[in-house]
C-alpha cells in the first residue's frame, strides 16, 4: 500500500516522527492501527485517552509552528526559484513513463559540453599523460579537473580516481594504457 501526501504535510509527518524517535511509516502505521481499533471497538485507544486538553493544545501549536516554518521556507525558495525556472524548464516525463524524471536534460548540459563536442574520458586521460607523463589515478583525475575540458555525460559528480581506474581497466581501452609501480602511462607515448 502506498499513500500520497501534500509535501507540507509530509514534512510535518517527518518532523513529528523524528520527535517521537520512529520512522514516518511506523508512526503512520500506529495511527492507522489506533483508528482501526477505535472503529472496531467503539472505544478511544489508550494512547488517545491519556492525552490531556493541554497536551493536545501543545501538539496543535507545534503543528501550526511547523506549518509556519514550512511556509516561510517555501516563500524563501519561491523568491529564488523564478530565475532558475526561467533558465531551465522542468523536465516532463515521456508519455507512459513512471517514476522519477531523468537525471539531466539537454538544457542542463555542463558548460564544457556546450562549447563543442564532448571529449571522451579516455582521450582526456591520454592527453594529460602526454603532457605530464605517468601519473597515479588520483593525479590524473585532478589534472583533468584542472583542465576543465571533460564533463561526465550523465552525472554531475566530480571525476575521481575510481572512475579513471575503471576507464583505464576497461577492455576497450586497456591496450592504450600501461600500469607500472602504481602509475598509469601511455602504452604508445608517441601516438
Amino acid at each position: 500500500m502506498s499513500i500520497r501526501l501534500d509535501p507540507r504535510r509530509l514534512s510535518a509527518l517527518k518532523l513529528l516522527a523524528a520527535e517521537a524517535g520512529v520512522r514516518p511509516g511506523e508512526l503512520v502505521t500506529s495511527w492507522v492501527e489506533e483508528r482501526l481499533d477505535e472503529a472496531r471497538t467503539g472505544k478511544k485507544p489508550a494512547a488517545a485517552t491519556g492525552a490531556s486538553p493541554a497536551q493536545l493544545a501543545e501538539l496543535g501549536a507545534r503543528v501550526d509552528e511547523l506549518a509556519r516554518r514550512l511556509d516561510a521556507l517555501q516563500a524563501a525558495g519561491s523568491r529564488e526559484a523564478p530565475a532558475a525556472e526561467s533558465a531551465a524548464p522542468e523536465p516532463t516525463p515521456a508519455p507512459g513513463r513512471r517514476g522519477r524524471p531523468p537525471k539531466t536534460t539537454r538544457s542542463e548540459a555542463p558548460a564544457a559540453t556546450a562549447a563543442g563536442p564532448r571529449t571522451p574520458l579516455h582521450e582526456e586521460i591520454a592527453e594529460v599523460l602526454r603532457e605530464r607523463g605517468p601519473l597515479t589515478a588520483g593525479e590524473i583525475a585532478a589534472a583533468i579537473a584542472e583542465r576543465g575540458n571533460y564533463a561526465a555525460p550523465r552525472s554531475s559528480r566530480p571525476l575521481d580516481a575510481a572512475t579513471v581506474n575503471s576507464r583505464v581497466s576497461n577492455p576497450a581501452y586497456r591496450d592504450r594504457f600501461v600500469r607500472s609501480e602504481g602509475r598509469i602511462g601511455l602504452a604508445n607515448p608517441g601516438a
